[in-house]
């Protein structure tokens, strides 16, 4: 069956050390396989951040090439993707801003010889080949959001939801369609602050919008503390307005795995057939698998970490 992995982020100390726990070994060419024939599937962003970027695309790429493992895009890919493309009219698709040059800085540094950016214009061409999402036999796995009606139109533009260069450059324009579908996906549905709050992410950059728990049932979420990811004090027990809110979550029976929502604490399961990976291994937690052997109804219990 399958091992599915969260967000990386170029720690590739801690994706080697949960293979191993997983009990994944090299073979004679060096990539790393089970003995029981378990895949593994990674939910993506492997690059920015972390300190080891190189080395985490080279284990993951061998591994997707050696048919050890399937892999998706992460919006940091994406990301990276449309920082290197130019833009027909000047620039380039991802505007070279501080942010998003602070946010790409580690990326950057690993390939800044001639050498090894000519590696890095490799991996951009790789990350083309790589899905936006994966509906397998018993499982769904996306980077941030199993949106039907997005997932659909991407479908509808791209058949085997592999990214094209023309995508890119539809996708880059604010309100057009591509954008929209590529931001849910892979960024996950946000809203508007009400009040004009605004808050700090991990980054210290101000936001008006938050991200929502897309995969829990509104009528659970009786306040905005529930319903968003991060909790503002000003919001605490304030109920929700579903008056200018799509009510809609996940509510099939097969199980989702996602990354992205940089979650704290205990790893846990979100709702029976839903589960987030990402529990911040880039901000000091864990890098976080799930062992799925076919079940439908998620289990705490395959949660897997290395202690």
């Amino acid at each position: 069956m399958y091992d599915l992995i969260g967000d990386i982020h170029g720690h590739a100390d801690e994706l080697r050390a949960l293979l191993a726990h997983l009990g994944y070994r090299p073979d004679a060419s060096g990539v790393l396989r089970h003995p029981s024939g378990r895949q593994v599937i990674y939910l993506g962003d492997y690059i920015d951040r972390g300190p080891k970027i190189r080395e985490t695309l080279q284990l993951v790429r061998s591994m997707v090439d050696g048919g050890a493992a399937l892999a998706i895009l992460g919006n940091h890919e994406y990301n990276a993707l449309a920082f290197w493309q130019f833009h027909p009219e000047g620039g380039h698709l991802r505007p070279h801003k501080p942010q998003h040059i602070l946010q790409h800085l580690e990326t950057i540094k690993e390939f800044r010889t001639s050498e090894l950016f000519a590696e890095w214009l490799g991996y951009l061409e790789w990350f083309l080949t790589l899905p936006l999402a994966l509906e397998l036999p018993g499982l769904r796995a996306v980077h941030a959001c199993w949106e039907p009606s997005q997932l659909a139109y991407l479908r509808q533009q791209l058949p085997d939801l592999h990214l094209t260069r023309d995508f890119l450059l539809r996708a880059s324009r604010r309100g057009s369609p591509e954008f929209e579908a590529a931001e849910i996906v892979l960024k996950g549905r946000e809203d508007k602050l009400p009040g004009g709050l605004t808050f700090a992410d991990k980054d210290g950059h101000r936001r008006s919008r938050m991200r929502l728990r897309w995969w829990q049932n509104p009528a659970t979420a009786p306040s905005y503390a529930d319903y968003y990811l991060e909790d503002l004090a000003e919001l605490r027990g304030q109920p929700v307005d579903f008056s200018h809110l799509d009510p809609s979550y996940y509510q099939d029976d097969t199980p989702v795995f996602f990354g992205h929502y940089w979650l704290r604490g205990t790893p846990q399961i979100l709702q029976p057939h839903a589960v987030c990976l990402d529990y911040s291994v880039a901000r000091g937690g864990q890098l976080i698998g799930y062992r799925w052997d076919g079940e439908q109804v998620l289990r705490v219990d395959k949660l897997v970490w290395v202690p």
